[in-house]
């Protein structure tokens, strides 16, 4: 009812916006007050829940039970005191008397003929014949209409005041105080724990995805080992639990799943006392680091510490060939053509060294190509977080093929006159001519005869010198000269960084005696200054 008339008077009320804004702020408001009235989280109510969380957010951290419940496998009981906080008695009284109240009223609204307040919103009842009439009933006053608004304020501002104390008497019925807890019914404080240790981490040493822990008890005590994963971290991957002995280790191998697992050892002792030692975040090296560069891929498979050193290990892989920039001559001689090329080289060879750091401690160690390199780095003992720093300095020979290079000669224009000596053979030559001749004789005859001539030159060689001029033209001649590999050097910084949990060193418990319970049937009589006393820590008035 509150939140449906204040959601009303702001709609109605309103001084800025149109009609769509305001019935907007108006359901939204109505909204966000059913869902504190009615809402619920976990069975507990939302003004429950945000003084928890205001409370948490300003509070300080500390556990307000006893150390024993924290080996419990379930919630411990709310504490005893609660329902004596003075806001809810306030609260309850309030309550108490609008009842009283409300009933006085309807009991006086029967006798006078008068509607009960939870009919206005039902059905009518019809009235009397006289009523009907016009005239009233003996009794009965005027203004019904006055009667119910004032109800209606009523049991507005009750609901305010209530829905405005229930967070806060929450709030300071579950704060703890500084010493233990009170109220006003009853005060009890929890005994002092007993100083000391009890349980020790005397080695930690992470391998692949396997946490390897040795535990040592300084007391007699129960041990419950958890290992949670997942990809929360909420997922209990691995649980064990065992009795141990004053001095006697335990070695557990547990697993390492998710991205931020969790090893949590729970115990207690034979007085009752109980803790927890938990490892993780920054104290657990995991996951373990990794760096890839272009000689070698450097991988952390094994770190871990011991109450005098950081020791682990590193896994390389080289490449066999990479490709290296280097500045090729492609044309040499008439014209330089070069260029910057990435040409693959053959790794020949990869050295260097690993440095591990860890505050001011530091240590180096010969890089190892294509295996582990072990390193141990000494350490001060002492419980905390180690941060551990690898700088690996890596240093590798190169051999690169060349192509081939054209080497370009240029050749200017030239006139040259030659002489040679022309050889001309002259082969041999014969011929024979026959030819018929008229001789004419005595008187009319005539003599005819063949005269026949033969004629033969021999073979011969003739020798001549000449003389002629030849012209070169300018030229530009080009060559292909093989080359031989190349020779270079390479280097290359790596850099990784993680951290590990140090423990203190081992030391057996010397807890003190238990101080002898009183004997509760001895009494002894109380005086006046023991009785004053006792009703100042209760709070109440000394009345004589």
């Amino acid at each position: 009812t509150a939140v449906c008339a204040l959601a009303y008077g702001l709609y109605h009320y309103a001084p800025v916006g149109p009609s769509g804004v305001r019935i907007a702020g108006a359901v939204l408001f109505g909204l966000a007050g059913f869902a504190v009235v009615a809402g619920r989280v976990n069975g507990r109510r939302l003004p429950l829940v945000a003084a928890d969380l205001l409370r948490y957010a300003l509070g300080a951290r500390r556990y307000a039970g006893p150390p024993s419940e924290l080996v419990r496998g379930e919630p411990p009981p709310p504490p005893p005191g609660k329902e004596a906080d003075p806001l809810r008695l306030l609260a309850r009284r309030t309550l108490r008397r609008t009842r009283r109240v409300s009933q006085k009223r309807k009991e006086g609204e029967r006798r006078n003929g008068r509607m009960p307040f939870r009919r206005r919103f039902g059905k009518r009842r019809q009235p009397p014949p006289d009523e009907q009439q016009g005239e009233p009933r003996p009794g009965s006053p005027r203004g019904g209409g006055r009667g119910f608004w004032k109800s209606f304020l009523a049991a507005l501002a009750i609901a305010l005041v209530v829905l405005g104390a229930l967070p806060l008497g929450a709030a300071l019925a579950q704060e703890p105080e500084d010493e233990g807890w009170s109220s006003d019914a009853i005060e009890f404080q929890p005994p002092p724990p007993v100083a000391g240790r009890r349980l020790f981490v005397e080695e930690l040493t992470v391998t692949g995805d396997r946490a390897a822990v040795q535990l040592r008890a300084a007391a007699d005590l129960h041990l419950r080992v958890r290992a949670h994963g997942g990809p929360e971290g909420r997922t209990l991957r691995y649980y064990a639990s065992t009795s141990l002995r004053e001095g006697e280790r335990a070695s557990y191998d547990l697993p390492l799943d998710g991205p931020s697992p969790a090893l949590v050892f729970s115990w207690q002792d034979e007085p009752g006392e109980a803790g927890a030692v938990s490892i993780d975040g920054e104290r657990l090296p995991w996951p373990l680091p990794a760096a890839q560069g272009d000689l070698c891929s450097l991988r952390v498979t094994s770190l871990g510490w011991t109450p005098d050193a950081i020791q682990g290990a590193i896994a390389s892989t080289c490449a066999s060939t990479i490709e290296h920039a280097v500045d090729l001559a492609m044309v040499a001689g008439h014209v330089d053509i070069g260029t910057k090329a990435l040409r693959e080289a053959e790794v020949l060879a990869v050295g260097g060294t690993v440095t591990v750091t860890s505050g001011v401690r530091a240590t180096e160690v010969a890089f190892v190509a294509g295996g582990e390199t072990r390193f141990r780095l000494p350490v001060a003992p002492g419980e905390g977080v180690h941060p551990v720093a690898f700088e690996a300095e890596l240093e590798a020979s190169l051999r690169i093929a060349l192509p081939p290079l054209v080497q370009l000669t240029h050749r200017p224009e030239r006139t040259e006159r030659l002489t040679e000596t022309a050889l001309v053979s002259i082969p041999a030559y014969g011929d024979s001519v026959t030819e018929t001749v008229s001789v004419p004789g005595e008187g009319e005859t005539v003599t005819e005869h063949s005269v026949t001539a033969s004629c033969f030159v021999p073979a011969s060689t003739v020798s001549q010198d000449v003389v002629f001029t030849v012209v070169h033209d300018e030229r530009v001649e080009a060559e292909v000269v093989q080359r031989g590999p190349l020779t270079r050097t390479r280097t290359e910084t790596l850099a990784l960084a993680s951290s590990v949990r140090g423990d203190d060193p081992y030391r057996s418990l010397s807890a003190p005696e238990p101080e002898p319970e009183p004997d509760p049937s001895t009494q002894t009589p109380a005086t006046g200054d023991d009785l004053r006393e006792w009703f100042d820590d209760l709070g109440w008035e000394w009345p004589w």
